[in-house]
C-alpha cells in the first residue's frame, strides 16, 4: 500500500530528523583520539557534512524536493536592520536564559557542538580560519539547511505555526542538552523568524553564523563585562537589548510584510487546506482538523509517529 500523497513528505519529515540524530550520537562514539591530533578541523568538518548535508541532499532526492523549495535568495540593504536586530535579539536573549540556567559557570566553560566537537583555539592566524570553518561557519550553513531550509519547507503545509514550532524543536533536540534546551529552542525561534521574515534562507544563515562567531569569541569580553559590572548591572543591560531588539524586530518584520503585500509577492507559505472528515471517521483530531486545521497541523505535527520516535530517542540518549 502507497502513501497518500497529501502525507507523504509530512511522514517522512521527523524520519530524516531521526536519521541525524542517530548520525549524530555514532559520531560521539569514534575514538576521541581521531578529534585530537593534526586532523581535528578536517575530521570535524567531514563528520558534520556525513551527519546533516548528506541525509538532507538525499531525503530532497526522495522525496523529490527542490532547491527552489530552500528559499536561497539573497538579502539586500532592506534586511540590514533586521538582521541587526536579531542578532542582538538572539544574543541577549540567549545570554540571559544561560546564565539563568548554568550561572556564572557558563561564560568560563568552553564552546561545543553538541556535546561532541569541543574547541581548541590556540590563537594563530590559521587556527582561528581553521575555527571558525569548523565551529562557525559550517555548522551555521548545515544547520539552516536542514531545519530551516527543509524542514520549514515541508512542515508548511501544515501551517506557519507547525513549522515554526517542530523546527525550533527538533533544532533544540538536536544538541541533547536538557539543561540547555529553552536556550536551543528560542535560538531556534528567532531563527526560523528571520526565514519567514527576510523569505530567505541567506539570512538565517548570515544570523546564525554571527551568533556561533560571538560564541566563540565574545565570551572574554562578557565575562570581563559581567565582572565590572556585577550580575544585576549585566541582567539590566542585557534585559534593555533584549527588548530594544525584539521591538526593532517586530517592526521591521512589519515593514517587509506590508512591502511584500504592496508589490504583490506571492506568498511562499502554504496555508493549511481543510480536510473533510471521511466517513464514519469520529475522533478528536478529526473534529480538530474540521473546526481549526491550523491547530490541527500543529497537534498531527507534534504527535505523529516519527516525531514521537525522535522524542523516545532524545530521552534514551539523556537518560543513559
Amino acid at each position: 500500500m502507497t502513501l497518500r500523497p497529501d502525507y507523504r513528505r509530512h511522514i517522512t519529515a521527523p524520519l530524516l530528523v531521526l536519521s541525524v540524530f542517530v548520525l549524530l550520537r555514532l559520531t560521539s562514539l569514534i575514538d576521541t583520539a581521531l578529534l585530537n591530533r593534526e586532523n581535528e578541523y578536517a575530521a570535524t568538518i567531514l563528520l558534520q557534512i556525513v551527519v546533516f548535508i548528506m541525509p538532507a541532499a538525499v531525503y530532497m532526492a526522495l522525496t523529490g524536493g527542490s532547491v527552489a523549495a530552500l528559499r536561497i535568495r539573497p538579502v539586500g540593504v532592506g534586511h540590514i536592520l533586521i538582521l541587526i536586530s536579531a542578532v542582538a535579539l538572539l544574543t541577549s536573549g540567549s545570554l540571559l536564559i544561560n546564565l539563568r540556567l548554568a550561572g556564572y559557570g557558563y561564560l568560563e566553560s568552553r564552546y561545543n557542538l553538541y556535546g561532541i566537537f569541543v574547541s581548541k583555539n590556540s590563537g594563530s592566524a590559521g587556527d582561528v580560519i581553521y575555527h571558525v570553518l569548523a565551529y562557525a561557519a559550517l555548522p551555521a550553513v548545515c544547520e539552516e539547511y536542514l531545519f530551516r531550509g527543509v524542514l520549514c519547507g515541508e512542515y508548511d503545509r501544515e501551517g506557519t505555526a507547525a513549522s515554526l514550532l517542530m523546527s525550533s524543536l527538533f533544532f533544540a533536540l538536536l544538541h541533547f542538552d536538557l539543561r540547555m534546551f529553552p536556550t536551543f529552542f528560542f535560538a531556534g525561534l528567532v531563527l526560523a523568524l528571520v526565514f519567514y521574515a527576510c523569505r530567505s534562507l541567506v539570512a538565517s544563515v548570515a544570523v546564525h553564523l554571527v551568533y556561533n562567531l560571538f560564541s566563540l569569541f565574545g565570551r572574554t569580553v562578557i565575562q570581563t563585562l559581567y565582572d565590572l559590572g556585577g550580575s544585576r548591572l549585566f541582567t539590566f543591560i542585557c534585559g534593555g537589548v533584549f527588548l530594544f531588539s525584539a521591538f526593532v524586530f517586530c517592526a521591521e518584520a512589519a515593514r517587509l510584510y506590508g512591502l511584500y503585500s504592496s508589490r504583490g509577492y506571492p506568498s511562499s507559505y502554504r496555508d493549511p487546506v481543510p480536510r473533510r472528515r471521511r466517513e464514519g471517521q469520529t475522533g478528536i483530531l478529526s473534529e480538530l482538523s474540521e473546526k481549526h486545521p491550523r491547530a490541527s497541523g500543529l497537534v498531527k505535527s507534534l504527535l505523529h509517529p516519527a516525531a514521537l520516535a525522535c522524542y523516545v530517542f532524545y530521552a534514551v540518549v539523556i537518560l543513559t
